[in-house]
């Protein structure tokens, strides 16, 4: 099989892997209106987020269907930097299943706080308070490097980044006011993406 049609095959594999995933997770925990106390609402920073996916779709769909035509947004990488998205992507899912295994019921699609709401501190809440970000880092990275394209890579990443940022300001905010000085000391031992290198 030639290398390029390997990379087009992987990236729609990628996107339809990681819708698949939070569809699943937002049919199985799907919070009650009446049990949630607080939740994020639309930013502007999640809606330039939201714009950023149609042309990021577009640009992919283009690529796996006729590359030549997004030729010009094209990154001379290396075969090694191109499967590298293979494995940004692999360990960014182990990262999310990892994640959602430890929040349980405690998991929403987005920064809400329930009635029932526990504080979990374990699985990789151990190290880091946001690894579903992490995650989601991970996997959104993969196609720049799959693609090998700058302009795919550039949207669906700049797209994370907003999303991210928008959702861990109201998150971190909520938890402070539920959890108080127990959250503020674990912010102290804990990295909001990556594990603290010092305690």
């Amino acid at each position: 099989m030639d290398n390029e049609l390997t990379y087009r095959i992987a990236l729609p594999i990628l996107f339809i892997s990681f819708i698949a995933h939070r569809g699943y997770y937002s049919r199985k925990f799907r919070p009650s209106t009446e049990n949630t106390l607080k939740q994020r609402q639309e930013s502007l920073s999640s809606r330039l987020a939201n714009l950023l996916s149609l042309p990021g779709l577009i640009a992919v769909v283009v690529y796996v269907v006729y590359p030549p035509w997004m030729a010009w947004a094209s990154l001379p990488l290396s075969a090694g930097l191109r499967w590298m998205g293979v494995g940004l992507a692999l360990a960014g899912f182990v990262l999310l299943q990892w994640s959602q295994q430890a929040l349980g019921k405690n998991w929403s699609d987005t920064p809400r706080m329930m009635k029932d709401q526990a504080f979990v501190s374990g699985g990789p809440y151990r190290w880091i308070r946001h690894p579903i970000y992490t995650a989601f880092f991970l996997i959104m990275s993969a196609p720049l490097f799959l693609s090998a394209n700058w302009f795919i890579g550039l949207v669906w990443i700049g797209m994370t980044v907003l999303d991210v940022m928008s959702r861990v300001r109201v998150e971190e905010a909520m938890m402070m006011e539920s959890f108080g000085d127990h959250y503020r000391a674990y912010m102290q031992r804990t990295g909001r993406f990556l594990p603290r290198l010092s305690p």
